[in-house]
């Protein structure tokens, strides 16, 4: 259970100390959006000096992200761009995080529970029966963008696929749209989509989209109306394959003809005003 976000600028969120459990340092986050049944939270953290925390096994799949300074990994450092993914209960090396440095932080199945690492502490013995997977390190700038297929005759986006889940389907992906790209039919998807804004600029039937603008839509969730004014670049995470129903002929507040989802029954959900920030204005309701 999370709520539709959609949209909201992290600016107008206040800051909360972080929950890093078993870390030294001062960090604060951000809760952009988070989850009260099973503790899923997407975070951004602000770290006010160095911080560091040693061995362990975390308790959710976690994910770093940096936007600015540098994090080092197990004696590896990655800085803006640098992608760091934990399945839960696979054992994660020491970490240490630059004062002054902005990270995006998911936790994804789980809270912010952390098993440190014992004295004589062997990875292989702390690993869970039910882990799946191991430690993902990425530095994207050495990532080539990849146009990725599109439906219908639309300029493609350019994606940088960071981690995907072999079981799930679960992706974290870089997305790239240039200048001048479109798209005006609605759609709406079997999984959820979330993003955050790392830079640039678009319009959009929820409002406009810029550096720091983040958004949680469930999944069955109705959107579109892009056009994007500069190139811009998200972050953006599902969790499960992302496929694209088309709606056309719209009604007032929902319903219409399904293009390319005739054989499923995927209509889109009925949405009810979502969670927005005060920066991003009124929403008018448009596609919904």
């Amino acid at each position: 259970m999370r709520a539709h976000v959609e949209l909201i600028h992290e600016n107008d969120y206040i800051w909360h100390v972080g929950e890093l459990p078993h870390g030294e340092g001062g960090v604060h986050e951000r809760r952009l959006s988070t989850d009260e049944e099973d503790g899923s939270s997407s975070l951004a953290l602000r770290f006010d000096s160095d911080w560091g925390r040693g061995p362990g096994v975390p308790h959710a799949d976690t994910e770093f992200f940096v936007r600015s300074g540098s994090l080092i990994y197990g004696g590896q450092e990655i800085g803006p761009g640098g992608y760091l993914q934990v399945p839960r209960g696979v054992p994660m090396d020491w970490i240490k995080i630059r004062e002054g440095s902005s990270v995006l932080h998911w936790r994804e199945y789980g809270d912010c529970g952390f098993d440190v690492g014992k004295a004589q502490w062997s990875p292989a013995s702390a690993r869970w029966e039910t882990a799946v997977g191991e430690v993902t390190v990425v530095d994207s700038n050495d990532m080539e963008w990849t146009a990725a297929p599109t439906v219908g005759p639309i300029t493609p986006l350019y994606i940088k696929l960071l981690h995907r889940d072999p079981v799930t389907n679960f992706y974290t992906r870089l997305i790239r749209a240039h200048k001048g790209w479109s798209d005006h039919r609605l759609a709406h998807h079997p999984c959820y989509e979330e993003f955050y804004t790392l830079g640039g600029k678009m319009a959009y039937n929820f409002g406009d989209i810029d550096e720091g603008t983040y958004c949680f839509r469930p999944a069955g969730v109705k959107h579109g109306h892009f056009v994007a004014e500069t190139d811009i670049d998200w972050i953006i995470r599902s969790d499960g394959e992302l496929i694209n129903w088309y709606t056309t002929d719209e009604w007032v507040k929902w319903g219409g003809t399904a293009t390319n989802y005739h054989e499923h029954d995927e209509a889109p959900v009925i949405s009810t005003l979502p969670v927005r920030s005060r920066s991003r204005g009124p929403w008018s309701g448009d596609g919904m």
